[in-house]
């Protein structure tokens, strides 16, 4: 019965907290800038291999640029 005394009375470490500080924003932005940089030069490599012949050169390139993408959402 102690224990459950105890765990009332505890700070919730899990719940996420809604108050966004201005460093955490501008961590998301630049993350997000980052990602959209690497997938626009990804794609213009891609396009450019593709050009010059190598398709499988340029999807993999094009693959590769837009995992981070679907990995890291």
């Amino acid at each position: 019965m102690h224990a459950l005394a105890f765990w009332k009375r505890t700070p919730r470490q899990n719940e996420p907290d809604h108050d966004g500080t201005r460093s955490d924003i501008a961590g998301r932005q630049t993350r997000r800038r980052t990602l959209l940089a690497v997938s626009l030069s990804g794609t213009v490599v891609a396009a450019a291999a593709i050009t010059l012949g190598l398709p499988a050169t340029g999807l993999a390139v094009y693959i590769a640029a837009t995992l981070p993408f679907a990995l890291f959402p």
